[in-house]
């Protein structure tokens, strides 16, 4: 893949639309369908007085003489007035035509909402997700998707379901038909409905594709389960982001140390995934690198199951393989422009997703920050030691604002433990996902890797647990 040259200036063009964009969509989907129409509206009369002033602007540099196409590149690169105003009409084009399509969604999902809220009826569910403890009292939390009440069918409203500890054992992907009780959630909340059966009701397991990724899943964990506590949790959790055999104190260990992404499924994992296909695929064309590449990804979003932050990097992971089969340069920054775009396009309630926020705002800190910090610490410091304490430090300063939201606590340590987990957070991902891999086919090989994803993982837990006993290891700020 084609990188970009070290002293090129970056694009920013598609960066201003795509905050306008998360904006626009964060607040629309909180909002009636009339005042979203309304902001459509007002977004294009702004554009109109921008388009306005872009030809004023052309007029008044070119008039009717000739362009010179020499000329007019120097223009550009000194990123002239007009430049700045065809961005801007860009964005609040764009802007507009997503907020567009997210007005006719808010209103039918809120008349879905108002005719369900409150019924006790029969539904139909498709979990999509794992059962979770939930942090008080006794039962479980689950995503799914609404496909249908009573006799009618639905239109796959996604929910999240209260139940029993019966629903423990639940597989992903499994089809359930329970009575239960609905109830509305906020406007905005990406979960449209809570759902509380009132049993276990009658489940038919996963089938197809989601079948192969459940038995994947739970010989991993499976797998994982004559390890020490500590790596038990700690392998299925950064390999396939399933902690939930993590004991309760690494897991407040990790909070306090800011260590709770390795098991968070994220840009970090996809990117080591695509790195490692690319660096395998070095002798293929382009073209073939793209296709398989592309594949891989598609496979490894179901494997991990899809959220905000694995749809982010999956989506700009995309973008930037349509680049290398376009044989056009690597542009990190409007890739993570362009996913934002494109995921918010097909579900705007993403906009208030934490993991979607905190997905996004590391990667734009490590693409804007991470050079510049490294350069400043490298006056100081050997370059090596310098890149590799920027990296953590730009996406914990960028990401901190969103992070005081969940907690009002700043992770003093949050740095150096990110800093000496490093380097072992590749080898155990990479090592998980090749235990749930050839478990189905290769079972004895399985048990010598999963002992040795979990040398990486006891290492990893014992620096959460060393840095989060030190004093101060979480600063209480104002709520």
């Amino acid at each position: 893949m084609t990188s970009q040259p070290v002293g090129a200036r970056r694009d920013w063009r598609l960066v201003p639309g795509g905050c306008l964009v998360w904006a626009g969509c964060g607040a629309g989907v909180g909002l009636p369908g009339t005042a979203v129409w309304l902001v459509v509206l007002s977004l294009l009369v702004v554009a109109l007085g921008l388009l306005r002033c872009l030809r004023r602007d052309l007029y008044r540099h070119d008039g009717h003489r000739p362009r010179d196409r020499r000329r007019s590149r120097g223009r550009h690169r000194r990123v002239p007035v007009r430049s700045v105003h065809a961005t801007a009409v860009l964005s609040v084009l764009l802007a507009a035509a997503v907020l567009a399509t997210v007005a006719p969604r808010v209103e039918q999902r809120a008349e879905q909402v108002r005719a369900l809220d409150g019924v006790t009826e029969t539904v139909r569910l498709r979990l999509t997700g794992d059962p979770v403890e939930l942090t008080q009292g006794t039962g479980v939390r689950i995503e799914a998707t609404l496909l249908g009440v009573g006799t009618h069918p639905g239109t796959a409203l996604p929910v999240l379901v209260l139940a029993d500890d019966r629903w423990s054992e639940a597989a992903t992907g499994a089809m359930v038909r329970v009575n239960a009780r609905l109830s509305a959630t906020d406007p905005g909340d990406s979960r449209a409905m809570l759902v509380m059966p009132e049993g276990p009701g009658a489940r038919d397991p996963p089938q197809g594709w989601r079948a192969i990724v459940a038995d994947l899943r739970a010989g991993l964990v499976s797998a994982s389960a004559p390890l020490p506590p500590a790596s038990r949790g700690l392998v299925p959790g950064i390999a396939v982001g399933d902690d939930r055999a993590m004991p309760p104190a690494l897991q407040e260990a990790m909070r306090r140390t800011s260590l709770t992404h390795l098991t968070a499924v994220s840009g970090a994992h996809v990117a080591l995934v695509l790195g490692l296909v690319l660096t395998l695929l070095w002798w293929a064309p382009r073209n073939l690198q793209a296709v398989v590449g592309g594949l891989v990804l598609v496979a490894f979003v179901a494997l991990v199951h899809p959220d905000g932050s694995v749809l982010r990097s999956a989506v700009m992971g995309g973008v930037l393989l349509l680049g290398l089969w376009l044989r056009r340069p690597r542009a990190a920054l409007p890739a993570l422009a362009s996913a934002v775009v494109l995921l918010l396009g097909v579900d705007p309630w993403m906009a208030r997703s934490y993991g979607f926020a905190l997905s996004v705002l590391a990667t734009g800190g490590l693409l804007v920050g991470s050079r510049a910090l490294a350069a400043w610490l490298g006056r100081w410091l050997p370059a090596p030691l310098a890149m590799g304490l920027a990296v953590p430090v730009a996406a914990q300063i960028a990401c901190t604002p969103v992070l005081l939201l969940l907690e009002p606590a700043i992770p003093l340590y949050a740095v150096p433990a990110n800093l000496m987990a490093a380097p072992v957070v590749a080898p155990a991902t990479i090592l998980g996902l090749a235990v749930a891999l050839l478990g189905p086919v290769a079972p004895a090989a399985t048990d010598l890797l999963v002992h040795a994803a979990s040398w990486c993982t006891a290492w990893i837990a014992a620096v959460a647990h060393g840095w989060a006993g030190l004093p101060g290891a979480s600063l209480p700020v104002l709520p």
